[in-house]
Formats: C-alpha cells, sequence, structure tokens
C-alpha cells in the first residue's frame, strides 16, 4: 500500500505541471551556474598568473636584508576548487594581505583579484543560491497541499478507509516529493558539473565528486525540513490557498527579508572596518608627528654609529610600541565582526543554517579566512626570522632590526626568500568551526519533523470535511 501511494505521487509530482515549471528553472540556474563558472575560472586563472608573475618580479628586485625589510609583499590565496558550489562563502572575504617586515607596519588585506565592488553581491550564481532561492521554493509548491488538496479532493477520505493511517501516507507523499526534488538536484548539479569540466574549470577528482555528494547530503536535509513544515501547515490550514499564502509569506520572510536584513543589522550594530582602518590611521600619524617633534627619526649611519644607535634604538622602540596597539585593533577587525553578526540574522532562516553548514563542509567561508588571516600573519613572522637570521649573518651589520637602513647591506639572493603557500583548511577543523550551523540544520529539520506528526495527529483526530 505504502508502495502504491508513494508511486502514484511520484508520478503526479512529475506529471505537475509546476514541477515541470520549476524544474525547467532549475535546469536553466544550474546550466547558468555551469557557463558563467566556465567563463569566470578561465579569467581569474589568467589573472592569477598575472599577479604570480608580478610578485615574483617584486621578489626579484630584493638585494639585501635591509632592502627586504623595506619592501611590500603580497600573498595570495589559493582558490578551494569549490567556488562554484557555494561562492558566498569566499566572494565576501579579500583573500590577499600586503605585508611588510618593517617595525610598526602592519598588514591590511586587499581583493585577491580584479573586482568592482559595489557589483560583489550580484557576482554570486552559485549552487547555494540556487538551491535557498528555487529549490526551496519548490518545496513549498509540492507539499502546500499535501493535505489540504487530498481533503478538498476527497482522495483522504478514501486512503485513510484501508490500513494505511495518516502518518504514513503523509510521510509516504513527502518521501516521494523529496526523492523528485533531489533527483532534479542531482540532475541539475550534474548538468552544471558537466559543462564545468568541458570547459576545463574543474578536476574530476575524489574532492570534487566528495564535495558533490556534501552539496547533495545538505540540500535533502534543507528539502526535508521545509517538506515536513509544508506538509505539517498544509495539515493545518483549512484550505489549499490559505497554506499557500501562509507557506509563501514564511518563505518569503525567511528566505528574503532575514538575508537582506542582515546585513544592516551588522552595519549597524559593528562599526565599519574602514571606519577601524580611518582611525588607525589617524592614530599612527599622530604617533609619528610626535615622534618627529621629539626629534626621533632615524639618522645617518656615521651619526647613529657614535652613540651606538641609542636614538634609533628608541625610534624603533616606539615603532614596535605603535604597532602591537595597531595589531591589536586589526585583530579585532580581522575577525570580520560584521559579517559574524550578519551570520548570526542569517542563522535564523533555514537558508542561513544550509548555507554555513554547506560552506563547512566545502571547507569554505567564515572559518578559512580566519585560517588564512592566521597563516598571513605567521608569513610576516617567517620572513622576519629569515631576515633576521640573514643579518646576524654579517658582522658589519647594525642589527637594528627591522629598520630597513640598519640592517645587513649584504648581497642577498632573492630565491633563498620564504614564499607563501596557503595551507588549505583541514575538514576535521572546517566542521569544527561550523558546528553550530550544521547542528542548527539537524535541530531545525528535528523540529520540523515533530511538528509535522503533531500536525498529522491532529488532522487526524479533527478530520475537516471537504
Amino acid at each position: 500500500m505504502t508502495g502504491t501511494v508513494f508511486r502514484h505521487q511520484l508520478l503526479a509530482d512529475l506529471r505537475c505541471l509546476r514541477f515541470r515549471a520549476g524544474l525547467a528553472v532549475l535546469l536553466l540556474a544550474f546550466a547558468a551556474n555551469g557557463v558563467i563558472y566556465a567563463v569566470k575560472t578561465a579569467n581569474l586563472a589568467e589573472e592569477a598568473a598575472r599577479i604570480n608573475e608580478l610578485n615574483e618580479e617584486r621578489y626579484g628586485w630584493i638585494e639585501s636584508p635591509g632592502h627586504a625589510v623595506a619592501a611590500w609583499y603580497k600573498i595570495r590565496g589559493s582558490e578551494v576548487g569549490t567556488e562554484f558550489m557555494a561562492e558566498a562563502g569566499s566572494n565576501w572575504f579579500m583573500y590577499a594581505m600586503i605585508l611588510n617586515p618593517a617595525s610598526g607596519e602592519i598588514p591590511h588585506f586587499s581583493s585577491s583579484r580584479t573586482t568592482n565592488r559595489w557589483m560583489r553581491p550580484f557576482e554570486v550564481a552559485d549552487w547555494s543560491v540556487i538551491v535557498r532561492c528555487v529549490l526551496s521554493f519548490l518545496c513549498i509548491l509540492l507539499a502546500y497541499n499535501a493535505v489540504s488538496g487530498e481533503r478538498e479532493s476527497g482522495t483522504l477520505r478514501l486512503a485513510l478507509a484501508g490500513p494505511l493511517s495518516l502518518r504514513r501516507f503523509l510521510f509516504t507523499k513527502v518521501g516521494a516529493h523529496l526523492t523528485a526534488l533531489m533527483a532534479a538536484a542531482g540532475a541539475g548539479s550534474l548538468l552544471s558539473l558537466l559543462i564545468l569540466l568541458l570547459g576545463g574549470a574543474v578536476k574530476p577528482d575524489g574532492i570534487l565528486w566528495l564535495s558533490w555528494l556534501f552539496f547533495l547530503l545538505t540540500t535533502a536535509v534543507l528539502a526535508a525540513l521545509l517538506l515536513l513544515a509544508a506538509a505539517g501547515i498544509s495539515a493545518l490550514a483549512r484550505s489549499s490557498a490559505s497554506s499557500l499564502v501562509i507557506l509563501a509569506t514564511g518563505w518569503t520572510v525567511l528566505m528574503v527579508v532575514v538575508p537582506q536584513s542582515s546585513h544592516l543589522a551588522a552595519v549597524t550594530a559593528v562599526e565599519s572596518p574602514w571606519a577601524v582602518w580611518r582611525r588607525m590611521g589617524e592614530h599612527e600619524q599622530e604617533v609619528r608627528t610626535a615622534m618627529q617633534r621629539e626629534g626621533l627619526k632615524p639618522r645617518p649611519l656615521e651619526v647613529a654609529r657614535s652613540d651606538d644607535y641609542d636614538l634609533e634604538k628608541r625610534y624603533v622602540q616606539r615603532l614596535d610600541e605603535l604597532e602591537r596597539e595597531k595589531m591589536r585593533r586589526v585583530e579585532e577587525m580581522v575577525f570580520i565582526r560584521q559579517l559574524e553578526v550578519a551570520r548570526a540574522v542569517n542563522l535564523l532562516s533555514p537558508g542561513g543554517a544550509f548555507q554555513y553548514s554547506l560552506e563547512a563542509l566545502l571547507r569554505n567561508g567564515i572559518q578559512r579566512f580566519r585560517s588564512f588571516a592566521r597563516q598571513g600573519w605567521d608569513y610576516r613572522e617567517t620572513l622576519r626570522e629569515f631576515l633576521r637570521a640573514k643579518d646576524a649573518e654579517d658582522p658589519e651589520s647594525p642589527h637594528l632590526l627591522f629598520l630597513g637602513g640598519f640592517m645587513s647591506q649584504k648581497k642577498l639572493d632573492s630565491a633563498e626568500i620564504p614564499r607563501f603557500q596557503e595551507v588549505p583548511l583541514s575538514l576535521r577543523e572546517s566542521l569544527a568551526a561550523g558546528v553550530v550551523p550544521i547542528l542548527l540544520l539537524v535541530v531545525e529539520t528535528a523540529l520540523a519533523l515533530v511538528f509535522a506528526l503533531w500536525a498529522f495527529g491532529r488532522a487526524e483526530a479533527t478530520p475537516k470535511r471537504p
């Protein structure tokens, strides 16, 4: 009996006009994703090659440890390879850092690619957006009349006349809806992958297919959540029309209003990073001006040697104090408190929990940016250790560390300078950082199940006549 209901509902979904229309939109969105990212990846690869070439030229200009201290270096994060699945997890972050080993200077972030900052929100056409905007609404279209429609047509009483309970009947229908949706999501994502593979944008390795399975897993959980919630509302609603209105309103609030409100909440609750930078710059200018008034500035090398570089040592000490103060402020900002506030607001939506769970599984998002930032700070210290060691090898150097003109001027082979290479965030680390959205998505699905069971039981206890 259950199998008959399942097959009947699955065939009904496939014949349903609204499902076919939704499927067409879904496939079109996935196809567009494949085309967009095939072109985008090719352009980014060319740009990355040019940036890497320019960076190597910068290293090639280095002539001595003293020169290396005064130089600026640009480091870039590597692509994770699954941006087309959840680029929103990287698109909002600047995976490049410009740094200098000199005293008083701190790294600052920049864009890792050429982009129009104002258009960044519109660059995202990833799989997670397709699921949150298209597949989620398709869930509502399929399940809004799961009970109310059957009640209105009179088939509900007919179905319950047999040994099949209402709960088994409705869970079978939800299972059929979920099967149809996941088949659509699987077909669409495979279509996108095929376009990307033909365009040379991705490699068909184990990581890619594992990431695809992660995507299907999180999509199935979100779809089950929405289908159960929609079926529960349908069981309680007096009619299919009222059920659709309630669900469409809820979908608009959770999938549209909440994400749009998150940015407003973030910029209202947390000071802009650019304001922090501006205030830091003003403070630094005040400190340097005060140092000039006190006469704290480097002197010619021969003059400074006469008193064992006493003034220069005090100058470097003040710069180090300024650097530590700036670093404390940057560390408050580097973890992008604004986006963390926005994420907290977005977690009020099942779509947000889905988004951040997928990012955790794909090793992307806030947790990856934190890892990149930490590695950027570590790389600066690696440079400093290297230059400190090279300076110590020169007996003629004043050994006034990280003040360019007062370090070794001995010839330095630029090939020896350590290069930055981002270490990918491990899946274990990413999951540990993303445990909140993952647990939230699971808990919300469990609550949707409890709600659906309660609603089904209530409908069974007080059936509404058509």
